[in-house]
């Protein structure tokens, strides 16, 4: 079975790692060996002991002189530190993935797509093209360009379009069939309506620093062209920068068979869009062997409902207002959580030891059950359409 690297818990692989630092930064330590170092040199130079007193003139200059040193110290760790992949950022990081080449370049910004369908509002004796770069808006004035030429022919009413937003990122995410309806630049001689097909997806922001490290840690194995685990889930990885994890699976039964599970941002499930990148991005030409089957799925669901009571004691009763909040924020930070890793197994424990920690007392849950619940490697536990069941069961005795 295989195994997968949890990206809840940054710098991922890199915790194998042991931390380091490259100076000592604490303000209090500096300043124990400045003054023990003044003392020190005073006593042999002059014979006589001195110990500096808090409102000493020589001390207060002395601390100030430390205050420099704990600045300067911090900059060198921080300089040292940057060479690191482990503790690298931003730029940083980028500098140092690319002593790898241009595979570890970090994943850009993309914008969301959809498929615009153009409708004929009467037929015509001829056959009419919606031309490529016909833009459409959606709400929040998001643009939509067609990326190729649409040709209705004169027996036809209609024709589907791919389409992209003009803006990269998110932005352009989540607008439902129907909401992308205005044409903005239309100069044809006969009218017609738009209207997208598909919810539109794909939009991403550039890659986290944390995704961007993972990938990184996993380059190496990505110039092996035999097919090891680990570079499957390199080049899967780059496919697109919302995905977060993919399971690599081959069964030992079935030789020769690579199966890919990616899961997105949010514990978001993959459209057929991006399982169609991670495979173009899997390539039998370069990347793996061309006797591998590879094939890329949507992690399969386990649907479960929360029914959940908690109590509060009477010393935090003063409190409750804000305990029941951080309590419904714990449970949808919890669900959340349970959503965002592949295999993860369905664990109440979690549950409790978060609301526990937001102030209650105690919790019961009533559903799932049982709390506990093991995942294969390629299910994903996710809560149902209806809202989680979080009851007040009122305040008692510590």
């Amino acid at each position: 079975m295989a195994t997968a690297t949890d990206p809840s818990a940054p710098p991922f692989g890199l915790t194998l790692v042991p931390d380091i630092d490259f100076a000592v930064k604490d303000p209090t330590v500096i300043e124990q060996e400045v003054i023990v170092d003044y003392e020190a040199a005073f006593l042999a130079l002059t014979g006589i002991a001195k110990t500096l007193a808090p409102g000493d003139p020589v001390r207060l200059h002395l601390l100030t002189v430390c205050h420099w040193l704990s600045h300067q110290r911090t900059l060198i760790d921080f300089t040292g530190k940057q060479n690191l992949l482990k503790y690298a950022k931003e730029s940083y990081l980028d500098n140092l993935a690319a002593l790898l080449g241009q595979r570890t370049l970090r994943l850009q910004a993309t914008a969301a797509i959809t498929t615009l369908r153009f409708t004929l509002t009467s037929g015509l004796a001829f056959d009419a093209v919606v031309p490529k770069g016909t833009q459409v808006q959606a709400p929040d004035a998001i643009i939509f360009e067609t990326l190729e030429d649409g040709f209705i022919p004169s027996a036809g009413l209609s024709v589907d379009v791919p389409a992209q937003a003009l803006l990269e990122g998110t932005v352009g995410n989540d607008f439902a069939p129907g909401q992308i309806n205005t044409i903005i630049n239309w100069n044809q001689p006969f009218a017609l309506t738009v209207a997208n097909t598909t919810t539109t997806s794909g939009g991403s922001d550039d890659e986290t620093d944390d995704q961007y490290r993972y990938r990184i840690w996993l380059a190496i194995e990505s110039f092996s062209t035999c097919g090891p685990r680990d570079a499957y889930e390199f080049w899967a990885l780059t496919a697109h920068p919302d995905i977060i994890q993919c399971v690599v699976h081959s069964a030992p039964e079935i030789a020769g068979e690579v199966w890919l599970y990616p899961l997105m941002k949010g514990g978001e499930l993959p459209t057929p869009d991006i399982l169609t990148l991670v495979l173009n991005s899997c390539s039998a030409d370069t990347r793996r062997p061309v006797t591998d089957y590879v094939t890329a799925s949507a992690p399969t669901t386990v649907s479960y409902t929360l029914d959940m009571t908690y109590y509060v004691t009477e010393d935090n009763e003063v409190l409750l207002s804000t305990i029941q909040k951080n309590v419904n924020q714990a449970v949808s930070d919890w669900i959340l959580w349970q959503r965002s890793f592949i295999s993860r197994d369905l664990n109440c424990d979690e549950l409790r030891k978060r609301c526990l920690e937001a102030g209650a007392k105690r919790i019961v849950v009533t559903s799932p059950s049982p709390d506990f619940q093991t995942m294969a490697f390629n299910q994903l536990a996710v809560h149902g359409a209806t809202p989680p069941t979080i009851a007040f069961g009122g305040i008692e005795e510590p």
